[in-house]
């Protein structure tokens, strides 16, 4: 069974090409400043419009994370369970939602650090997880 892959629009392509080259990038307010993710048409704090691109570190801290056990988006996640989701706080202070992966042995805890890591899936999509540095 095939997994859901993320819904890629013109306001979200950039950031997908991105991370199929490797890279993670962010939106920032031209006019106020803000760094935010996810990608969207206008700035969650101020609501202008005027937006770019900024590349980030891939690095970050678990701020926090829940180990998932049961199947709740259907049989097509049976076969990765258990699996780690995190929210990252990446070293530009944005908050990021992702999986942690590794190996079973990694016990994850607030706290530790991260790096980006690109995984492919069907159609060339790459999603950013994470992985400890240990």
């Amino acid at each position: 069974m095939d997994k859901p892959l993320p819904v890629i629009t013109p306001t979200t392509e950039p950031f997908w090409r991105a991370c199929a080259e490797g890279r993670l990038l962010l939106r920032r307010c031209q006019t106020c400043g803000s760094l935010f993710h996810y990608p969207r048409q206008a700035c969650p704090s101020c609501w202008s419009e005027a937006l770019e691109w900024r590349e980030s570190s891939g690095r970050g801290a678990i701020w926090s994370f829940s180990q998932v056990h049961v199947a709740l988006g259907g049989d097509a996640w049976k076969d990765e369970l258990p699996y780690t989701v995190v929210i990252v706080e990446l070293d530009e202070g944005v908050r990021m939602l992702s999986r942690l992966v590794g190996s079973a042995a990694d016990e994850p805890a607030v706290g530790d650090r991260v790096q980006v890591e690109f995984f492919r899936q069907a159609e060339g999509v790459c999603l950013p997880y994470f992985r400890l540095e240990r």
